[in-house]
């Protein structure tokens, strides 16, 4: 039988990984399109607001600190234009 705090602890966790791994589909997701589906600048467009969006998400319900969002999202944009410059001169 759990108690009240382990109840609290559990939702809380489930709640947390469900972020966690919203964001890491979404980060394989823009891998897979900038490796897979070359030339198309509008879907990008999209993925990178739909993953800054999940990003944000998850700092405003306080699952990942504000620096490490921060971190992602640089590390994010740096990823892709490599892949676009790699792209436009291959």
């Amino acid at each position: 039988m759990l108690n009240k705090n382990q109840k609290k602890n559990h939702l809380r966790q489930v709640r947390n990984r469900k972020y966690k791994t919203l964001i890491k589909n979404q980060f394989k997701k823009v891998d897979y399109y900038l490796r897979e589906k070359k030339g198309r600048p509008t879907e990008w467009k999209i993925l990178l607001s739909e993953t800054q969006k999940v990003i944000d998400k998850a700092v405003s319900k306080k699952i990942i600190h504000k620096n490490k969002a921060a971190r992602k999202k640089s590390k994010l944009h740096k990823f892709v234009q490599k892949k676009i410059n790699n792209i436009s001169k291959g």
